[in-house]
């Protein structure tokens, strides 16, 4: 299985096997101060699914981590499940695609750093999307 498309966005969603995504690809997240809250952010990928792993049963982790490997999700990764058909016009090889999308809210940042997320598909890591939180330094005018 492929990662053809793995990114981080301010929104997305998945309708009918097309993503669409409202500031999407960003690595950096700044915040006037840290510890910070992100109110709402978007996961969004794309697998190709090789025609011999369609129709069965996938299962999908995703883990939001720091520099140290420490999950930020309150429960840990999320894991789910999920299986890629063969539709009627699909020729005998054809690949098929896999679009998700998954909405964070209010992610707590503690401090700056290296962040990433994770994709494992049946335990084999997959992609990973790196990010960077830095803490604005607030100007000082003079006169």
């Amino acid at each position: 299985m492929d990662v053809t498309t793995f990114l981080i966005a301010d929104h997305a969603e998945a309708v009918k096997g097309k993503l669409y995504i409202t500031g999407g690809g960003w690595d950096v997240l700044s915040f006037d101060h840290l510890p910070a809250r992100r109110a709402h952010l978007s996961l969004a990928a794309i697998l190709r699914v090789p025609w011999d792993e369609t129709n069965r049963d996938h299962t999908m982790t995703i883990d939001l981590v720091d520099a140290d490997n420490h999950s930020l999700l309150p429960k840990g990764p999320i894991s789910g499940s999920f299986a890629a058909g063969r539709p009627a016009h699909a020729r005998i090889g054809d690949d098929q695609p896999g679009v998700f999308v998954m909405n964070f809210d209010n992610v707590e940042f503690q401090a700056a750093g290296n962040y990433r997320f994770l994709l494992t598909v049946d335990e084999d890591p997959l992609a990973d999307a790196r990010f960077k939180v830095v803490a604005r330094r607030p100007t000082t005018e003079t006169a």
